[in-house]
């Protein structure tokens, strides 16, 4: 249990460190090539944007969780440990816990739906969003290779595990894998 903890804990913070910086370059790609942050005058920019797009989506995907992203990995190594602790006399925790957790996946999951549906699928609904430009590659490098590591992680996660395992050996030395 604790081991699944602490390696599902330092993963999730390694992955949230790929996804989120992805998410956050692909907004400023979408506000430098519309020049508007306000995601109702936006629509269809996946047209003009296909790369961005893509690279955009790879990020929403891995923040919620969905495999074959790093975001699937993390929450399953937590939820197995959190699983694999309950006993009989902890079931009335499950009957709580479980919907909760279900909520919070699915709450993530129907904004970046939202959002993504909002900014790339449709039609343009301002002047802006009409005539988007593709950014050059100095801007999309930073995405792909972040996305390239969403990815990794998703399909060998052993890699990432191999990653934070000394960080879990350094705090908890009796639960370290050899």
């Amino acid at each position: 249990l604790a081991y699944l903890g602490m390696a599902g804990a330092l993963l999730h913070i390694l992955n949230h460190s790929f996804f989120k910086p992805l998410l956050f370059f692909g907004s400023g790609v979408i506000i430098h090539a519309t020049g508007t942050r306000e995601m109702n005058l936006m629509g269809g920019l996946a047209k003009g944007m296909p790369k961005t797009a893509l690279l955009f989506l790879t990020g929403s995907i891995a923040i919620c969780g969905i495999p074959p992203l790093n975001g699937f990995v993390s929450e399953f190594l937590l939820y197995l440990g959190f699983f694999s602790q309950l006993q009989a006399a902890t079931l009335a925790y499950l009957a709580l816990l479980a919907p909760l957790l279900a909520l919070a996946g699915g709450l993530a999951v129907l904004a970046f739906t939202k959002l993504y549906g909002s900014v790339f699928l449709g039609t343009p609904r301002s002047q802006g969003a009409a005539h988007p430009h593709e950014s050059g590659w100095q801007m999309l490098l930073p995405m792909a290779l972040l996305a390239l590591l969403c990815l990794l992680i998703g399909i060998v996660p052993q890699l990432a595990i191999r990653f934070v395992s000394p960080a879990i050996a350094a705090f908890t030395p009796e639960i370290a894998l050899v």
